[in-house]
């Protein structure tokens, strides 16, 4: 089966990056993912330029999803929430500690009339401890994790990775954990409560570095010495070295193999620690000739290697054209390029309207046109208003 989770009944009622890109991954794999948000949308809709309802973080996370709008500040709007949620098989959410139990969207609450839902809970700093009830986003946890300090520039200062690693990070860890509990659940097991926090996935992803700084206390030491980035004469290039003899071909292919004749450079321990000496060597080399003819030379010389990269640099890479890593999606705003996820074929789906699939999601759950109507006449239930295009259509 390409798509095993194709049975599956999810109900995203999380907002932000990591609670729909988990519930974005089930459905790539299968899984009928209704999309709860609040008459104003999703706010990841409002996070860089917008185009209609969409910005490209929603269109990362969001494809192949039904969405829904519901008021939940009023107790119709939460009753019709909870009545949704009896007939899923996955609930994810990303409110913080007690507002989900406020609104009856508590795991006991939906458990008593659901008992196999798995349950989701996505949230920034974990359900208990000073911080619980602390707003915890991508930079706040990268500066919390120790993950900005570990990305120094080299003056030094503390720098944030450039895109939502740690909303990246959550998602999959919650995907993994999904999939164990409904492996479990069809093994016979019954419904359970999962907690992810963002903290606890940094946690688990930085866990070399947590393990360091106990067998390590004074810094650890630069690892595979002289891996980095180095500058061309006409852009970057990133060397790696994972054994010792790549050290020799590197030396070869730059014309200074007289740095192999000195006994502060002939191991990783040892260039570590000599690395201010070592590190302009390397680098006034390099500045000899392209990032292209470096490419060349150390092809041949079997050094680990590779430009530097922008996206537009990477798109057109023969190696991704070649692998197919990136399809051409039809977005409300027109083509674009779409990377496939791993272990998936062809992508699935189109991006949802704020509400877009109000009616049918509660036909769906048995609700007549005459209670349909009247949800959306009360304003508990908000359809997407009629665009421009769909005037020329109609």
């Amino acid at each position: 089966m390409s798509r095993p989770f194709s049975a599956l009944r999810v109900l995203d009622a999380s907002q932000g990056y990591a609670g729909p890109y988990c519930a974005m991954l089930l459905g790539q794999h299968g899984a009928q993912v209704t999309k709860i948000e609040p008459p104003e949308g999703d706010w990841i809709r409002g996070i860089g330029t917008r185009h209609g309802d969409h910005t490209a973080l929603d269109l990362a996370v969001n494809r192949g999803k039904r969405s829904i709008a519901i008021d939940m500040r009023a107790e119709p709007g939460r009753a019709l929430a909870r009545r949704l949620a009896a007939d899923c098989d996955v609930f994810i959410e990303s409110f913080r500690p007690v507002v989900a139990d406020k609104l009856g969207l508590g795991y006991a609450a939906l458990a008593a009339a659901n008992p196999n839902l798995v349950y989701l809970s996505i949230n920034g700093f974990g359900p208990t401890g000073p911080d619980a009830a602390r707003p915890g986003t991508d930079t706040v946890l990268q500066a919390f994790s120790g993950m900005m300090a570990l990305n120094a520039d080299a003056a030094g200062n503390p720098s944030r990775v450039g895109f939502l690693i740690v909303d990246a990070l959550s998602a999959l860890y919650a995907f993994q954990a999904l999939s164990v509990a409904l492996y479990a659940r069809l093994a016979g097991g019954s419904g359970r409560r999962l907690e992810i926090s963002l903290m606890q996935s940094c946690a688990a992803f930085l866990a070399p570095k947590i393990i360091e700084s106990r067998l390590e206390p004074g810094g650890a030491r630069s690892l595979n010495a002289p891996a980095g980035i180095y500058r061309s004469s006409d852009g970057w290039i990133a060397l790696a070295l994972s054994k010792e003899k790549q050290f020799r071909s590197l030396a070869g292919a730059i014309g200074r193999e007289d740095l192999l004749a000195d006994a502060r450079f002939d191991t990783f321990e040892t260039r570590a620690r000599h690395l201010p000496a070592l590190l302009p060597a390397i680098e006034q080399a390099l500045l000899g000739a392209t990032t292209a003819e470096w490419l060349q030379r150390f092809a041949a010389a079997d050094v680990l290697c590779s430009r530097v990269n922008g996206i537009a640099q990477w798109l057109a890479e023969p190696q991704v054209q070649a692998m197919g890593a990136v399809a051409e999606a039809l977005a409300p705003m027109g083509a674009i390029p779409l990377p496939r996820i791993p272990g998936t074929d062809e992508p699935h789906g189109d991006w949802p309207a704020i509400g877009g699939h109000g009616p049918q999601v509660l036909r769906a759950a048995g609700l007549s046109e005459s209670e349909i109507d009247a949800l959306v006449t009360a304003g508990t239930v908000v359809l997407p208003k009629p665009s421009a295009r769909d005037a020329e259509r109609n």
